[in-house]
Parts: C-alpha cells; sequence; structure tokens
C-alpha cells in the first residue's frame, strides 16, 4: 500500500509540476488541486543536502561546496497588540504566493499565535510538538489557503531555550532545510519587546515593523525599533502603517517615527507603505479567510500587495557558501535559522 501511495503521489507531482520540498530525508509535493491544510510526502529524488552537523563560527570550507539558496527572512513585529501584525503577515504571505514565491510563515507569536485562525485552520500539530520533538517539522506544516506554507506557532516554543543539545540540533536541522528550499521565510513575532520577540526579530535580516496613527502604536512602535536598532546595529528595519485614513497620513506618522530614531538613535528607517483602513480587512476576519482571496478588488488589498511586491528581491539570490564561511573577519551563521542558531547558543566555536 506504501508503495503504490508513493508511486501515486509522484505522478500527481509529475502531472502538476509542483516542486518538492526537501525536510531532511521526505519532500511535500503541494498540486495546485490539493485542499488547504494538506500536505503530501513523497520519496526525495534530488535536492539539497542538510547537514546535522552544528554550524562552526570561524569555519573554512576547503572542499567545493555547492552554491546553496537560502530564503530571504522577513520578521514582522510590532511594539503593541491590536495594531493588525498577524493580519498583515498572513496576507503579505498569500500576496507573496500569488508572485509566484515559495513563501513559508513561521508563527511565533508565543503568547497568542492566531495565524491558523485566521486561516480557518485547525492544527492538530505545532510548533510546540516539533520543539519536543514528538513531530518532525513536516508533520506540522500546513498548506494554507492562499497557497503558502504555514508552522502553526504555540506557548511551547518558548521552552527552546531550555532543549537539550540534541534536540536543538534536530530542530535546527529540519528548520534550515526549510529555508533552502523556500524562497521568502515570513516570522510572525509576537507583540512587544520580550527576549523571544527580539530574538526571531534579529535574525532575521530585515524587520518589518507594523504600527498605527494610534499615539500609542507610534510610541510602542518606536520603542520597538529602539531595541532592534541596540541589540542588532545591522539589522534592516522597514516601518508600514496600517489603518490609515490617507497616504498622506501613513506618511505623517513615518515622518515622525522616522525624526525621532535620526535624532536619539542616528538612525534612518525604511518608508514601504502603508495599508488603508478597510471594513473588507474585517469582514474577512470574521470570515476567516484572508483578505487577499475574499476581497481581491479591495483597497486594503491592492495596498498589500503593493508592499509584497516592494519587500520582494528582483529574484532570488544564489549564495556561495563557501564565501560566508571563509570570512573570518565577520563571521556570521548562514541565514535566519543560523543567527537562531547562535541566539540559542547551538554555534559551536573551532580553533
Amino acid at each position: 500500500m506504501s508503495d503504490q501511495a508513493s508511486q501515486l503521489r509522484e505522478a500527481v507531482a509529475r502531472r502538476s509540476g509542483a516542486g518538492a520540498l526537501d525536510l531532511g530525508r521526505l519532500s511535500f509535493v503541494v498540486p495546485s488541486s490539493m485542499p488547504a491544510g494538506a500536505v503530501s510526502f513523497a520519496p526525495v529524488a534530488s535536492g539539497i543536502s542538510v547537514s546535522a552537523s552544528p554550524l562552526k563560527r570561524n569555519q573554512r570550507v576547503n572542499d567545493p561546496t555547492p552554491t546553496v539558496r537560502l530564503a530571504r527572512a522577513i520578521a514582522v513585529a510590532s511594539g503593541k497588540g491590536g495594531v493588525g501584525k498577524s493580519n498583515l503577515a498572513v496576507n503579505l504571505a498569500v500576496a507573496m504566493s500569488q508572485l509566484g514565491q515559495k513563501v513559508s510563515l513561521l508563527d511565533a507569536d508565543l503568547g497568542l499565535a492566531n495565524a491558523d485562525v485566521l486561516c480557518n485552520l485547525a492544527p492538530r500539530l505545532t510548533l510546540e510538538q516539533v520543539v519536543n520533538g514528538s513531530c518532525r517539522l513536516a508533520d506540522a506544516m500546513l498548506l494554507a489557503p492562499g497557497g503558502f506554507r504555514l508552522i502553526p506557532g504555540a506557548s511551547g516554543v518558548t521552552r527552546m531555550a531550555d532543549l537539550s543539545v540534541a534536540r536543538r540540533h534536530a530542530l535546527l536541522e529540519q528548520l534550515q532545510a526549510l529555508e533552502r528550499v523556500v524562497d521568502v521565510l515570513l516570522v510572525d513575532c509576537g507583540a512587544g519587546i520580550n527576549a523571544n520577540v527580539l530574538g526571531f526579530a534579529c535574525a532575521a535580516g530585515t524587520v518589518l515593523v507594523v504600527t498605527t496613527p494610534e499615539p500609542t502604536a507610534i510610541t510602542d512602535g518606536y520603542g520597538m525599533i529602539k531595541s532592534l536598532v541596540r541589540q542588532a546595529p545591522e539589522v534592516t528595519v522597514q516601518v508600514v502603517v496600517n489603518m490609515v485614513a490617507s497616504e498622506a497620513e501613513g506618511r505623517q506618522v513615518f515622518e515622525r517615527i522616522n525624526r525621532v530614531s535620526q535624532t536619539f538613535l542616528n538612525r534612518s528607517l525604511e518608508y514601504v507603505g502603508s495599508i488603508p483602513a478597510d471594513a473588507l480587512v474585517s469582514q474577512a476576519v470574521r470570515q476567516r479567510m484572508p483578505v487577499m482571496l475574499s476581497a481581491p478588488d479591495g483597497a486594503a488589498t491592492a495596498a498589500i500587495r503593493r508592499l509584497a511586491t516592494r519587500l520582494l528581491p528582483d529574484h532570488v539570490t544564489l549564495r556561495d557558501e563557501r564565501a560566508i564561511l571563509a570570512d573570518v573577519s565577520t563571521p556570521k551563521p548562514l541565514g535566519f535559522f543560523g543567527r537562531m542558531a547562535e541566539w540559542l547558543g547551538i554555534v559551536e566555536d573551532v580553533d
């Protein structure tokens, strides 16, 4: 039975032209006809081999190593709740998928993980089970409406720092495999500036800070930016203003934040746009459907689509792993999960 199932899945994959997502020894294939919330597994025919060994600081690579593609990691964060951060993250994932990108959304909101609710999904397994070792990442991953892959979050991820070394390595291996086969990795961080939020945000190359025109949201948004800049000066901070009455209002809110940042942090921020207040967004939330799908011609949908286009690179960048690892003057772990490994203390020093 299992052999017949594997043959059937391979045939569906060939017929649909779908790509395979390499997660260690497994790949999952997503045919265009597959319903949301389902994944299919098939043997890996070929792909990038992911080593289970930990990343090593200052490691030199002498043997020829193939060029690897690392996902563009974008953390979506906010200084306070209620600004539409998770809703924006979900809809950005849909918009980027519609633009032809392979997108995964990691729900890293440790206290109030709700991306699955916004997608009308009921996950049986979450990141908590992945962290405690009771399932693999591929088992917990869901195909969400719009075509992106969702890794449901749970409060159990807060125990990540308390895991054994072996468990951390096993988890990181799966996460790094994911990073090598998707184009964009969106990370929905929790609201606020606690250590877990900053850890996830700083591991991303880009942090999209979401705020609104409300004074409290502006103040807390600046607080998030201040914490990010102090903890990771090299991180790219971009600002999007949600629920605006007009584009002019969004620009004014950004200028206020940017002016304070330039004065007290000596740091200029990047404005990437605003999202208009749109009753269709609230209606979509009640329907538990991304507004990109429920109202494809809405004002908020058009703004999110423009934002997604602006955030995406012109093309998928290939990075030479050898060049990165051989740069001993500025040692950097590879990719988002490499930096997460460093934050969790998994990176090993070598002589």
